[in-house]
């Protein structure tokens, strides 16, 4: 074997892992882009957060299934049934506020009419409202429940009814 012959097979495999080491240039730049893209949407979407924020778990025992109204451990408590989505939420949810202020909130529960969960209670109309049982429940957007013993003692519909029954 000649000189020359012996100085192509070097450059040969010279350039075999001139190729590879490129390769594994390219691979870890794109590799440090997505890191970096990482990175920079978990930050963003608050996954990732510096400092001591610690966040506050809090456990929401106010929102209930209309099914569980009649079945609260409370001696006496209302119900305050809605749909959360509707336009006159803002006046329920107010209302809820309120009485959050003078009573505290084991006494007040809410019921979000706008889940399935909570369908079959809910009517269109008013001459349907029925509070007696959970059997017979029947609802209209925007009513309150008075519950002694777990019997319904009260209803009122409407905002101004529910003012009445809320805060007399």
């Amino acid at each position: 074997m000649s000189k020359k012959d012996k100085y192509k097979k070097v450059n040969s495999y010279s350039s075999d892992s001139d190729e590879m080491m490129r390769m594994l240039k390219m691979l870890g730049v794109v590799i440090l882009i997505l890191g970096a893209f990482y990175i920079i949407f978990a930050i963003a979407s608050g996954e990732i957060s510096f400092g001591d924020k610690k966040k506050e778990v809090k456990i929401q025992n106010v929102e209930i299934l209309a099914g569980n109204s009649f079945s609260r451990e409370d001696l006496s408590y209302y119900v305050l049934m809605y749909d959360f989505k509707d336009n006159s939420s803002v006046i329920y949810a107010n209302l809820y506020d309120m009485f959050v202020e003078n009573y505290g909130t084991a006494k007040l529960y809410v019921v979000d009419l706008n889940k399935k969960f909570n369908s079959k209670y809910v009517t269109n109309d008013a001459s349907q409202v029925n509070t007696d049982s959970i059997d017979t429940l029947k609802v209209v957007n925007g009513t309150l429940i008075k519950f002694e013993d777990g019997k319904s003692v009260a209803r009122a519909v409407g905002e101004e009814e529910i003012k009445k029954l809320l805060f007399t």
